[in-house]
């Protein structure tokens, strides 16, 4: 769902049909795809932000993450637009960064950067440990780009998502002094952002159709997005790790965290919308060749795509809690001794169910969000018990679909109701 999986899924619901009037639709008609040539910039990188004094911080501590984001997020990168100097800038920081790391080049030609029509994503490899395994490579991703300046008006993007780059950051540096059997291909992916989402002209889906290894040695991919806000003030809302089920192997890390709750959920409780379904960020292009995926995401906080989506707003401790989370799945898929399996049509479990529950319990009760009371209250009450019934018992027992319709039914009105009013009305949501 969108509040969970930090993009846009209210904008897209198609949206609830002929509910919503097309002046509501978020993204722009894409622009010409052109020959990729990424924008040039010539002036220095500002020392006073230059991303390399973050690399003098210690590893994964709150305060490390906060320099990663205040440098992305900083108005001397103007939002990071794809194609802008400001974006050039912060590709060309990262660069810097992951040159100093001594990692080898991911791009292509022997470079750290891969062409788009606009910008470039930034690639660079991690050597697996295991002879017989660093042939094959799991890909550990975050968008870097945000909006830039629309309308007169500056977007620094500090959850969206100068956050999950600063995870990414901080888990390479973790991987570049210990690396896992597999090989690893960071890659901080350019345009995920309108107008070339879900277009060839997205970072993500550009390497998929152009990727710099070959295609059957990337055997798994991890995406980051939106990892620092919290869905409603006053709560450190979990940490939605999605796409469990795509991957057949058995195991993996527990989930339990004593900094930052984390909760599994199925990809069809945020994308299977209305209107078909929706991959919400760079995962998408890798789950649709049927390459297993994990999605994480805090979810979509107040300030998503609007000018306040600020540094001060973030919560640093929360981002270093994921640091552990993040590096224990990436390891875990990295030195698995089989190769990781794709799992097709999994089921939604009541495991799905109670994490709705638990979302719907904790938005609606003290010191939740206001936007689950007054008139939705009478419908969060009865989702809420429905929920509760699905999931007790076997949380791996499968639903049958008719429940699992429901439970997905439920987690997009849940993303609606979180969404602002502006993007779409209470009623219409209660209408899902």
């Amino acid at each position: 769902m969108q509040a969970l999986s930090a993009r846009r899924g209210l904008c897209r619901l198609g949206l609830l049909g002929s509910l919503v009037s097309p002046a509501m639709a978020c993204a722009r008609e894409p622009d010409a795809v052109a020959t990729p040539t990424p924008a040039i910039h010539t002036g220095p990188i500002d020392a006073s932000g230059s991303p390399r004094n973050c690399l003098r911080q210690p590893v994964g501590a709150a305060s490390t993450l906060r320099c990663w984001v205040e440098w992305l997020a900083s108005p001397a990168l103007a939002g990071r637009e794809p194609g802008s100097a400001g974006g050039a800038t912060a590709r060309e920081g990262l660069e810097a960064v992951l040159r100093d790391l001594s990692l080898e080049p991911g791009g292509v030609g022997g470079s750290y950067t891969q062409a788009l029509p606009r910008g470039a994503n930034v690639l660079a490899r991690i050597p697996g440990k295991d002879p017989a395994r660093s042939g094959e490579h799991v890909v550990f991703a975050a968008h870097y780009d945000h909006l830039g300046v629309r309308g007169g008006a500056t977007y620094l993007g500090a959850d969206d998502n100068a956050s999950g780059v600063a995870v990414l950051l901080e888990v390479t540096r973790r991987l570049a002094a210990a690396p896992p059997a597999r090989s690893v291909l960071v890659a901080a992916f350019d345009a995920e952002e309108p107008p070339a989402y879900l277009t060839e002209a997205m970072g993500s889906a550009h390497f998929v159709a152009h990727p710099t290894v070959p295609a059957p040695q990337i055997v798994a991919m991890i995406a980051m997005d939106l990892m620092g806000g919290n869905m409603w003030p006053g709560a450190r809302t979990p940490l939605y790790v999605m796409g469990r089920e795509t991957i057949a192997n058995t195991g993996g890390p527990a989930l339990e965290s004593t900094i930052v709750p984390t909760r599994a959920m199925h990809l069809r409780l945020v994308e299977d919308l209305p209107g078909g379904r929706q991959a919400f960020s760079d995962h998408g292009a890798f789950f649709a060749t049927r390459t297993p995926v994990l999605f994480f995401s805090t979810g979509r906080s107040p300030h998503y795509h609007r000018v306040t989506d600020l540094p001060d707003t973030l919560d640093y401790e929360k981002l270093a809690g994921e640091v552990e989370v993040v590096e224990a799945h990436l390891r875990w898929l990295a030195d698995l001794s089989e190769r990781p399996a794709w799992r097709a049509d999994p089921p939604v479990t009541a495991a799905d169910a109670a994490a709705i529950a638990d979302l719907l319990a904790a938005a609606s009760g003290p010191g939740g969000s206001p936007e689950f009371n007054g008139m939705p209250r009478p419908v969060v009450r009865d989702d809420l018990a429905r929920m509760r019934r699905l999931s007790a018992g076997d949380s791996t027992a499968a639903l049958a679909e008719e429940d699992a319709r429901a439970v997905i039914r439920v987690s997009l009105r849940a993303q609606c109701l979180l969404a602002p009013d502006d993007e779409a009305p209470t009623a219409t949501c209660l209408m899902l």
